[in-house]
């Protein structure tokens, strides 16, 4: 199936930007401001997956769309890329393809909304405050670099980049059928 050239040329670009040192650098500093912040409040993690069980804990986790590319991107480097049928069995199940046995296999490539949320009590005030002020960054890096802004639940805006990148040849998917 092939795409409108709008939507093709949103998710390339989202992907080059995913790949772009500068770009990468400044995400990097998003997500060291809210790793900083987040050991100030010093909230209660107990390693429980709780955080990646999204339907069990009506959770609605958000990403930009340079997120997805850029979580893609990491996790595909190192030997932890998802297909369409992981990410299927993940929306099934409610939960993150990267939760593996309650645990994040994809730390560093996680979007800002996975670093800001917490379960302990204790952190929901904290919780908001940190997603609005990583998304506004984030914003501001798109408009910056003049990409379409666009952001909503996480593992649709996977979904949306997966179709449009392999269907154009951007990326190559586990488990995804080969051209040759």
């Amino acid at each position: 199936m092939k795409y409108s050239i709008e939507a093709t040329t949103k998710v390339r670009r989202w992907f080059d930007a995913a790949r772009d040192p500068e770009i990468d650098g400044e995400i990097t500093a998003i997500h060291d401001e809210v790793a900083e912040a987040v050991r100030a409040a010093a909230p209660l993690c107990l390693a429980s997956g709780q955080c990646c069980r999204f339907r069990e804990n009506r959770i609605r986790l958000e990403a930009s769309g340079v997120e997805a590319c850029r979580c893609l991107l990491l996790t595909a480097a190192s030997g932890r890329g998802i297909g369409h049928a992981d990410l299927d069995q993940a929306i099934e199940a409610g939960t993150c393809p990267w939760n593996i046995d309650r645990l994040c296999v994809a730390r560093e490539a996680r979007p800002s909304g996975c670093r800001v949320y917490y379960c302990d009590p204790r952190a929901k005030e904290l919780v908001p405050k940190l997603q609005r002020y990583a998304m506004d960054r984030l914003q501001a890096i798109h408009v910056r670099h003049q990409l379409v802004w666009a952001f909503g639940e996480w593992r649709e805006m996977l979904r949306g980049v997966m179709l449009v990148a392999e269907a154009d040849g951007i990326l190559s998917l586990p488990g995804a059928p080969s051209s040759g």
